[in-house]
């Protein structure tokens, strides 16, 4: 191996967006097999939490800002998880997700300016994409838990129990929900009862919806004034 090809490799990983998106992948599979009434398995998904966090900030190395204000959000949420584990609090579980929900839009907001910003269509475009959407699914997720804690009873599920009875495991719950409003897939076996509940759901579901429609026209369109910028 030449050493521009070892140089390269260390820069690929820095600019791509393609750990970020393995570390979501890997995050999304390890939560389905996770039993959040366990609190080791808890502590594993706090790892993955951090796991996702140190990918975004290789993502994000290019805005200092935003790299410094998404390590600040993601110890902090980190820091008050474990405090949580120790002393079960509304509150301070409602500062966690409301923390991790700011790291997911601090991200988004990020590749946003990479997947829609001028340039060529590229691969680490495309996967930025990809990670918009998963994020997308995770940022609502908590934008249901937050809900669910300020007015507990929003969401009911097809048992009958509602999802505030299912803690400290209802984030588990809202990240399924929320992947399958996103993808309009609409099982039914989680059912939005309060009116912001069902407000936000029919909004992640238009957005789902819009996301898709909008990034395709944007590649197409960049795609076509490529190919007529070329000699």
């Amino acid at each position: 191996m030449s050493t521009t090809e070892s140089n390269r490799r260390p820069d690929f990983w820095r600019r791509s967006h393609l750990e970020l998106l393995i570390a979501l992948l890997a995050m999304f599979v390890v939560q389905s097999f996770v039993s959040p009434h366990d609190r080791l398995q808890r502590i594993l998904l706090n790892v993955m939490f951090l796991i996702v966090v140190s990918s975004a900030i290789r993502s994000l190395s290019g805005s200092k800002i935003r790299m410094w204000a998404t390590i600040a959000l993601g110890a902090t949420a980190y820091a008050l998880s474990w405090v949580d584990e120790l002393q079960s609090s509304k509150w301070v579980t409602g500062g966690a997700d409301a923390c991790i929900f700011a790291v997911f839009v601090l991200l988004i907001s990020t590749l946003a300016t990479t997947v829609f910003g001028k340039g060529p269509v590229d691969a680490n475009r495309i996967v930025g994409a990809v990670s918009i959407y998963f994020l997308i699914g995770l940022a609502w997720a908590y934008v249901y838990a937050l809900i669910e804690l300020v007015s507990p009873g929003s969401f009911k599920m097809a048992s009958g129990t509602t999802i505030m009875e299912t803690r400290p495991g209802f984030v588990n719950e809202f990240i399924y929900f929320s992947n399958v409003t996103l993808t309009t897939l609409g099982y039914g076996d989680v059912v939005p009862l309060s009116s912001p509940a069902r407000m936000f759901a029919t909004l992640e579901a238009m957005i789902g919806q819009l996301y898709v429609a909008i990034v395709i026209a944007r590649l197409v369109g960049l795609q076509i004034s490529q190919s007529a910028n070329e000699p």
